[in-house]
């Protein structure tokens, strides 16, 4: 069975056609528009991920020197166990927002107790393990803004590629065919208009003649 599209070429297929290729072309300029604008969100966000993976780098620097200092104070043996006595105290909370047309995720990091009291005793333990857990704190806030981006991107650079490939369609395939059909259908009528008009002039010789 052929696939091929049969045209009836005639004026109001040769209107029909015209109107599909206005869309097409709005539709590709649109698509275009979505495509670069997306693009430049990407860019966006490599810039901002690697100024978070700094942040995260610091941060970290920051939080170890200070659990360091910790175990200094402490001994390494009361800072495990208090390490391993504490429960968790944040979570993630998961939601979502639309980018352009696209759903795309934010993480947010939740305190999971309702007091802000550390979670473990204090006679025990020393100041600087507070300043501690409070820069830990602070890097997986990071880290979780990290994934974020990059959950995002990744998201965004699938719908670019979604883009790219209705364009290279409507530009190489959608309005190419219109095109040519247009073509075709506008030589058959000027053909067959071209026969009207040597018809009708048989008709009038044949006329003059009699």
């Amino acid at each position: 069975m052929s696939s091929r599209i049969e045209l009836k070429p005639t004026r109001m297929e040769l209107i029909n056609l015209r109107r599909r290729k206005r869309l097409a072309e709005r539709g590709l300029a649109l698509l275009k528009e979505k495509r670069d604008a997306l693009v430049m969100e990407l860019l966006s966000l490599a810039k901002e991920y690697q100024s978070v993976v700094l942040e995260v780098r610091e941060k970290l620097e920051k939080a170890l020197s200070q659990l360091a200092l910790a175990r200094a104070y402490m001994g390494a043996y009361k800072l495990n166990e208090v390490i391993t006595s504490v429960r968790p105290q944040l979570a993630i909370e998961v939601r979502t927002r639309n980018i352009m047309g696209v759903k795309t995720p934010i993480f947010k990091v939740v305190q999971l107790a309702d007091s802000g009291a550390p979670p473990y005793n204090l006679l025990s333990t020393v100041a600087i393990l507070d300043e501690a857990a409070k820069a830990f704190r602070e890097v997986f806030a990071s880290v979780i803004r990290l994934a974020e981006i990059q959950a995002v991107a990744k998201r965004i650079a699938e719908e670019v590629e979604k883009a790219k490939r209705r364009v290279n369609a409507l530009e190489n395939i959608v309005i190419p065919t219109i095109e040519r059909n247009i073509k075709s259908i506008e030589l058959y009528l000027d053909e067959r208009a071209r026969e009207d008009v040597f018809r009708l002039r048989l008709l009038k010789k044949k006329r003059v003649r009699r």
